[in-house]
Protein backbone atom coordinates (compact mmCIF):
# COMPACT_ATOMS: atom_id res chain seq x y z
CA UNK A 1 0.00 0.00 0.00
CA UNK A 2 0.88 3.66 -0.88
CA UNK A 3 2.16 6.01 1.89
CA UNK A 4 -0.67 8.17 3.23
CA UNK A 5 -0.43 11.60 1.15
CA UNK A 6 -0.98 14.16 3.86
CA UNK A 7 0.05 16.73 1.68
CA UNK A 8 -3.26 16.62 0.09
CA UNK A 9 -4.63 17.90 3.64
CA UNK A 10 -6.21 21.61 3.42
CA UNK A 11 -8.26 23.78 6.08
CA UNK A 12 -11.25 24.89 4.50
CA UNK A 13 -13.45 27.73 5.74
CA UNK A 14 -17.06 26.59 4.56
CA UNK A 15 -19.45 29.25 3.85
CA UNK A 16 -21.93 28.15 6.37
CA UNK A 17 -19.79 27.67 9.10
CA UNK A 18 -18.41 31.37 8.96
CA UNK A 19 -19.13 31.64 12.70
CA UNK A 20 -17.76 28.79 13.65
CA UNK A 21 -15.22 26.12 13.59
CA UNK A 22 -13.55 25.76 10.17
CA UNK A 23 -13.01 22.32 8.27
CA UNK A 24 -10.17 19.99 7.26
CA UNK A 25 -10.15 18.41 4.15
CA UNK A 26 -7.55 14.92 3.77
CA UNK A 27 -7.50 11.69 2.25
CA UNK A 28 -9.25 9.46 4.74
CA UNK A 29 -6.87 6.94 6.13
CA UNK A 30 -7.44 3.59 8.42
CA UNK A 31 -7.54 5.07 11.52
CA UNK A 32 -10.96 7.02 10.56
CA UNK A 33 -13.05 4.10 10.73
CA UNK A 34 -14.86 4.60 13.70
CA UNK A 35 -15.37 8.07 12.96
CA UNK A 36 -16.77 7.07 9.73
CA UNK A 37 -18.92 4.86 11.18
CA UNK A 38 -20.73 7.09 13.68
CA UNK A 39 -20.70 9.28 10.23
CA UNK A 40 -22.60 6.67 8.55
CA UNK A 41 -25.23 7.04 11.22
CA UNK A 42 -25.47 10.24 11.56
CA UNK A 43 -26.89 9.94 7.60
CA UNK A 44 -30.95 9.92 7.08
CA UNK A 45 -31.93 7.09 5.51
CA UNK A 46 -32.70 9.17 2.44
CA UNK A 47 -29.19 9.85 1.67
CA UNK A 48 -27.93 6.45 2.32
CA UNK A 49 -30.66 5.31 0.24
CA UNK A 50 -29.57 7.76 -2.55
CA UNK A 51 -25.51 6.83 -1.98
CA UNK A 52 -26.06 2.69 -1.69
CA UNK A 53 -29.35 2.77 -3.76
CA UNK A 54 -30.33 0.35 -0.98
CA UNK A 55 -31.27 0.87 2.60
CA UNK A 56 -28.44 -0.16 4.16
CA UNK A 57 -28.28 -0.26 8.10
CA UNK A 58 -24.83 -0.66 9.06
CA UNK A 59 -21.49 -0.97 7.69
CA UNK A 60 -19.72 -3.97 8.20
CA UNK A 61 -16.07 -4.47 9.27
CA UNK A 62 -15.08 -5.02 6.11
CA UNK A 63 -16.79 -2.24 4.00
CA UNK A 64 -15.36 -0.14 6.66
CA UNK A 65 -11.62 -1.69 6.11
CA UNK A 66 -12.81 -1.23 2.36
CA UNK A 67 -13.62 2.62 2.63
CA UNK A 68 -10.77 3.65 4.84
CA UNK A 69 -7.95 1.13 3.77
CA UNK A 70 -6.70 2.92 0.36
CA UNK A 71 -4.07 2.49 -1.72
CA UNK A 72 -3.71 5.87 -3.01
CA UNK A 73 -1.91 5.33 -6.03
CA UNK A 74 -4.94 3.96 -7.31
CA UNK A 75 -7.90 5.25 -5.61
CA UNK A 76 -8.95 8.06 -3.27
CA UNK A 77 -11.37 9.28 -0.52
CA UNK A 78 -11.59 13.06 0.42
CA UNK A 79 -13.36 13.56 3.66
CA UNK A 80 -13.99 16.42 5.12
CA UNK A 81 -13.83 16.70 9.17
CA UNK A 82 -14.56 19.26 11.66
CA UNK A 83 -12.06 20.26 13.53
CA UNK A 84 -13.04 20.85 17.04
CA UNK A 85 -14.79 17.58 17.21
CA UNK A 86 -13.21 15.70 14.91
CA UNK A 87 -16.76 14.51 13.57
CA UNK A 88 -16.57 13.64 9.61
CA UNK A 89 -19.46 15.26 7.58
CA UNK A 90 -18.21 14.24 4.08
CA UNK A 91 -16.71 12.01 1.68
CA UNK A 92 -16.35 11.87 -1.84
CA UNK A 93 -14.27 8.51 -3.14
CA UNK A 94 -13.10 7.84 -6.65
CA UNK A 95 -12.39 3.79 -7.21
CA UNK A 96 -10.46 2.01 -9.59
CA UNK A 97 -11.27 -1.58 -10.50
CA UNK A 98 -9.88 -3.90 -12.52
CA UNK A 99 -9.76 -0.88 -15.71
CA UNK A 100 -7.67 1.70 -14.28
CA UNK A 101 -8.75 3.82 -17.49
CA UNK A 102 -11.87 4.48 -15.61
CA UNK A 103 -12.85 5.90 -11.92
CA UNK A 104 -16.05 5.63 -9.91
CA UNK A 105 -16.74 7.82 -8.17
CA UNK A 106 -19.33 8.80 -5.12
CA UNK A 107 -20.16 11.65 -2.60
CA UNK A 108 -21.96 11.80 0.32
CA UNK A 109 -22.83 14.90 3.01
CA UNK A 110 -24.31 15.14 6.17
CA UNK A 111 -27.93 16.81 6.69
CA UNK A 112 -26.92 19.76 8.79
CA UNK A 113 -24.00 21.14 6.01
CA UNK A 114 -25.72 20.34 2.50
CA UNK A 115 -26.41 23.19 0.13
CA UNK A 116 -23.51 24.98 0.91
CA UNK A 117 -20.44 23.49 -1.10
CA UNK A 118 -19.03 21.25 0.31
CA UNK A 119 -20.15 18.53 -1.65
CA UNK A 120 -18.69 20.91 -4.67
CA UNK A 121 -15.57 21.40 -3.05
CA UNK A 122 -15.03 17.73 -2.39
CA UNK A 123 -15.89 16.51 -5.73
CA UNK A 124 -13.38 19.04 -6.78
CA UNK A 125 -11.02 18.17 -5.16
CA UNK A 126 -11.56 14.14 -6.10
CA UNK A 127 -11.31 15.37 -9.85
CA UNK A 128 -8.44 17.21 -9.35
CA UNK A 129 -6.47 14.16 -7.85
CA UNK A 130 -7.93 11.97 -11.11
CA UNK A 131 -6.22 14.25 -13.56
CA UNK A 132 -3.11 14.56 -11.43
CA UNK A 133 -2.79 10.37 -11.52
CA UNK A 134 -3.97 10.35 -15.61
CA UNK A 135 -7.19 8.66 -15.15
CA UNK A 136 -8.90 9.52 -18.30
CA UNK A 137 -12.53 8.74 -17.21
CA UNK A 138 -14.73 9.93 -14.37
CA UNK A 139 -17.95 8.02 -14.13
CA UNK A 140 -20.72 7.43 -11.52
CA UNK A 141 -23.88 6.37 -11.44
CA UNK A 142 -27.14 8.43 -9.68
CA UNK A 143 -30.97 7.87 -8.82
CA UNK A 144 -32.87 9.63 -11.34
CA UNK A 145 -34.83 11.26 -8.74
CA UNK A 146 -31.29 12.71 -6.68
CA UNK A 147 -31.66 16.21 -8.48
CA UNK A 148 -28.88 17.95 -6.15
CA UNK A 149 -26.94 15.05 -7.17
CA UNK A 150 -28.01 15.58 -11.07
CA UNK A 151 -27.13 19.41 -11.04
CA UNK A 152 -23.76 19.40 -8.89
CA UNK A 153 -22.68 16.90 -11.82
CA UNK A 154 -24.47 18.72 -14.58
CA UNK A 155 -22.14 22.00 -13.21
CA UNK A 156 -19.05 20.09 -13.20
CA UNK A 157 -19.07 19.47 -16.42
CA UNK A 158 -20.77 15.60 -16.90
CA UNK A 159 -22.45 14.71 -19.45
CA UNK A 160 -25.64 12.75 -18.09
CA UNK A 161 -27.50 9.83 -19.87
CA UNK A 162 -30.31 7.08 -18.77
CA UNK A 163 -29.10 3.38 -18.93
CA UNK A 164 -30.67 1.23 -20.89
CA UNK A 165 -32.72 -1.29 -18.88
CA UNK A 166 -32.68 0.81 -15.35
CA UNK A 167 -34.76 3.69 -16.14
CA UNK A 168 -34.37 4.82 -12.22
CA UNK A 169 -30.36 5.50 -12.84
CA UNK A 170 -28.09 8.38 -14.36
CA UNK A 171 -25.23 7.53 -15.67
CA UNK A 172 -22.50 10.82 -15.27
CA UNK A 173 -19.56 10.77 -17.34
CA UNK A 174 -16.64 12.96 -17.60
CA UNK A 175 -13.37 12.61 -19.27
CA UNK A 176 -10.17 14.41 -18.37
CA UNK A 177 -9.88 17.53 -19.94
CA UNK A 178 -6.94 18.06 -22.48
CA UNK A 179 -5.23 21.03 -20.56
CA UNK A 180 -5.54 19.28 -16.86
CA UNK A 181 -1.76 18.31 -15.30
CA UNK A 182 -0.69 15.39 -15.09
CA UNK A 183 1.89 13.49 -12.29
CA UNK A 184 1.63 10.24 -14.37
CA UNK A 185 0.50 10.06 -17.34
CA UNK A 186 1.51 6.01 -17.35
CA UNK A 187 -1.85 5.36 -14.48
CA UNK A 188 -3.33 5.83 -17.15
CA UNK A 189 -29.56 11.37 -23.61
CA UNK A 190 -29.53 14.65 -22.08
CA UNK A 191 -31.78 15.21 -19.02
CA UNK A 192 -34.05 18.60 -18.09
CA UNK A 193 -31.65 20.92 -15.33
CA UNK A 194 -32.96 20.40 -12.00
CA UNK A 195 -25.82 23.33 -7.50
CA UNK A 196 -25.35 22.44 -4.02
CA UNK A 197 -24.50 20.08 -2.16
Amino acid sequence: MSAYPAELAEDWDAPWDAGGEPLEIRPIRPEDAAAHDAFFHRLSPEDVRLRFFAAVRDLSPAMLARFTRLDYDRDMAFIAVRKRTRETVGVARLVREDDRSVGEFAVVVQTDVKGHGLGLHLMQRLLDWAWAHGVPRVVGEILAWNTPMLDLARHLGFHLRHIAGEPGVVEAVLDRPETAPTRDPRSVSDLPSAVAA
